[in-house]
């Protein structure tokens, strides 16, 4: 293992970081095949993700999580990025989408009863928000929470919902009042097992075997009004703090896949002959990897800043994890195109594991926010007049 170097990660960061390297490669990556292949995450790998607090990175201390800063966070998941998606998908979303509404806005007693739980990876949370008529444009939300007494009723439905199939419990961003389209919207906390709540069948993926991805139905789901989050009319807010903080893992995820796929690029072009030379001493390959190799650089450098910024910087924090995960979303899929290009045949193979990385990546210009929403959002900000410093 390589000694830190970074000028901008503490001693500390840096020790995290080599922790998580060494979980990963040593544990996580060899079972990846395994996963791909029985649609499942080991339940010792399940174990491990616990023990290290993987669960619970970005997570108060005093609710059970580790603590960290965002970049902290963000080294974690950028380690992780080397081992099949489904582990991310597992405790990184439960992190960020999964618990951030609860974090910032719970009660006390909610904070005790799911929270900690979510951060020591007792639990699994999801955000239940997308339906098939409301993806990118959140406030066309038509999912209904109707106050009766002291519960509300929800009806609606919901898709595409990330561990839907494995979650303990739902982050339900439903309309509270049907004539204020982003103050109309409120947060709740749905348990799986509430009377009313029907959770579909794993929608098939084009990757992501071994995570899931599924419809809910709710049908007259009563819910106490104890199990809202924050104030009535707050759930737009949450919903879009739960985002800039999904965004910015995943900036950081892109980058972490990205450079082991750079990695085994030049694993491959160090003992691939051809001609009777090594493809490394091709001069065409020399510069295709300086390519990749300066495009990931700057993939991380971003993924990083805007890590940094979201702690320094949270009037802006929007900004910079839309401008992040736009960047590397296109850049970590240009990466796999490259590098099974690379691999030739080999590459297409499902014997490699370039090929699922492949499929993978395709997927983060689509969630937590499309590609064009991104661009709208960076766009916004960057027609406004700016600091005399420019844009930082």
């Amino acid at each position: 293992m390589s000694a830190c170097t970074s000028p901008y990660l503490n001693p500390a960061l840096c020790r995290w970081r080599d922790q998580v390297r060494e979980l990963v490669q040593s544990e996580l990556v060899p079972l990846s095949a395994q996963i791909e292949l029985e649609g499942r995450v080991p339940e010792q790998s399940i174990a491990l993700l616990r023990s290290a607090g993987l669960f619970g990175t970005h997570t108060p201390t005093e609710w059970g999580g580790l603590g960290l800063s965002m970049l902290g966070s963000c080294l974690a998941i950028e380690e992780l990025a080397a081992a099949h998606i489904a582990y991310y998908y597992t405790c990184g979303v439960n992190v960020h989408i999964g618990s951030k509404a609860i974090e910032h806005a719970g009660s006390d007693d909610q904070k005790r009863r799911f929270l900690t739980r979510l951060a020591k990876g007792e639990m699994i949370a999801s955000l239940a928000m997308t339906e098939p008529g409301a993806g990118s444009d959140a406030a066309s939300i038509a999912t209904s929470a109707r106050r009766k007494s002291d519960h509300y009723v929800l009806n609606g439905r919901k898709i595409f919902i990330t561990n839907g199939q494995i979650a303990d419990c739902f982050t339900v961003i439903a309309r509270t009042d049907a004539d204020d389209r982003r103050g109309g919207l409120s947060a709740f906390i749905v348990e799986r097992d509430r009377p009313g709540l029907s959770v579909g069948p794993a929608m098939d993926m084009l990757a992501g075997n071994g995570s899931f991805h599924n419809e809910l139905l709710f049908e007259d789901c009563a819910i106490p009004v104890g199990n809202r989050i924050g104030l009535e009319g707050q759930g737009f807010e949450l919903a879009l703090l739960c985002l800039d903080h999904g965004r910015t893992h995943w900036a950081a995820w892109c980058s972490g896949l990205a450079k082991e796929m750079l990695s085994l690029a030049q694993q491959r072009v160090s003992s691939r002959r051809q001609f009777g030379t090594a493809l490394a001493e091709n001069q065409a390959m020399q510069w295709k990897l300086a390519d990749l190799a300066t495009e990931i650089h700057r993939g991380q450098l971003m993924a990083h800043d805007a890590a940094w910024r979201f702690d320094h910087d949270p009037d802006r924090r929007r900004y910079w994890a839309a401008m992040a995960k736009l960047a590397n979303a296109d850049m970590v899929f240009r990466v796999a195109d490259d590098v099974l290009q690379l691999f030739g045949g080999y590459g297409y193979c499902r014997d490699y594991p370039i090929e699922r990385m492949w499929r993978e990546s395709r997927v983060v210009r689509i969630l937590d926010g499309t590609s064009e929403m991104m661009r709208q959002i960076v766009g916004r900000e960057a027609v406004r007049p700016t600091s005399p410093e420019g844009a930082v």
